[in-house]
């Protein structure tokens, strides 16, 4: 199969329709526009004689023309036998030399002949070789395949989470949580956790062995809360005064100063007093037992955390009324 004409390569895939058509050609239809300048290139060199004078055609059988080195090597012989027959007899030595110079093809004649005759031609296997090798797809085709495969991913994640239970057991949490009441017992354990290390330490119970599947490597002791100290008035004693000053005093105060709580008493009520029995006892030391000092020493924060965590409770209540309001 020869090359293709450049004639026919500049041509579009519509106009190379349009010209297979007139030409005649069958089987052009699912043609690429490659397979189709190959198919016409074919076609119109098999049926030179019949369309070579038409006035459509006349481009390209130009074309075939200046490229043959046949038609030029013949044009150029029947020029030269006319200049010879037009010439005076006494110029026939320079004549001949002329005609000698003119028979041998000079090297801008070969150049193009041979470089033609040269040319690389692709066969028809490789271009169907070509037509199955995948193309990279556009920019656009990449952004939709993005942003489909990101629309998934956000699909599944959102029905993963409305199926979980965690969604539910959070909100549950939250709404917990966002109460009076519960900053209330918040405090109250901050408070407990602080005091146990004095009233009730850690005693040592035995040693357990190296744990490999949990990264444990060494020997780790392990304590426990020394419960006998729940036989002992120096774990009553200073749990007693806290009891008392961190919640049935407030609590006391707070029923008896019950500003339309719908409670049974009144949480701002409950951290003023709170706070005003922290100040006496702990801060004025209106209190001078030894169990006075193990609650300041126990409490995170001592006088000063028992003063802010009544203080924040007592902000607490009153954004809870107003919201109420």
């Amino acid at each position: 199969m020869s090359g293709v004409t450049y004639w026919l390569q500049k041509q579009r895939k519509g106009e190379l329709v349009d010209l297979a058509k007139y030409v005649n050609m069958k089987d052009y239809d699912n043609l690429l526009k490659t397979d189709l300048e190959v198919a016409l290139e074919e076609h119109l060199r098999a049926n030179s004689t019949k369309y070579a004078q038409d006035p459509k055609l006349e481009p390209y059988y130009r074309r075939q023309a200046v490229l043959s080195p046949v038609k030029r090597e013949t044009g150029s012989t029947l020029i030269t036998s006319e200049n010879e027959n037009k010439r005076p007899q006494r110029a026939r030595r320079q004549t001949r030399g002329a005609r000698e110079d003119t028979d041998a093809p000079s090297d801008s004649d070969a150049q193009p002949a041979a470089s033609t005759a040269l040319a690389p031609r692709t066969p028809r296997t490789s271009l169907s070789f070509a037509r199955n090798i995948p193309l990279p797809p556009s920019p656009a085709v990449l952004a939709d395949k993005i942003d489909a495969s990101t629309s998934s991913l956000r699909t599944s994640l959102a029905n993963f989470v409305s199926d979980s239970p965690v969604p539910s057991l959070l909100y549950s949490l939250r709404s917990s949580l966002s109460s009076v009441t519960s900053v209330e017992l918040l405090t109250l354990f901050i408070e407990a956790y602080g005091l146990r290390s004095q009233v009730m330490p850690l005693r040592y119970l035995t040693t357990l062995p190296p744990i490999p599947a949990l990264g444990i490597s060494g020997e780790t002791p392990l304590k426990i809360p020394d419960l006998f100290a729940l036989l002992t008035v120096a774990f009553w004693g200073p749990v007693g005064l806290w009891l008392l000053t961190s919640l049935f005093l407030p609590l006391a105060g707070a029923w008896f100063f019950n500003f339309g709580s719908a409670r049974g008493y009144d949480p701002l009520s409950f951290h003023i007093v709170k706070a005003l029995t922290a100040w006496i006892v702990y801060a004025k030391k209106g209190y001078g037992g030894e169990s006075r000092i193990v609650v300041e020493e126990g409490i995170p924060g001592g006088i000063p955390g028992m003063l802010v965590s009544a203080g924040v409770g007592a902000l607490v209540s009153f954004w809870d009324v107003l919201g109420k309001r």
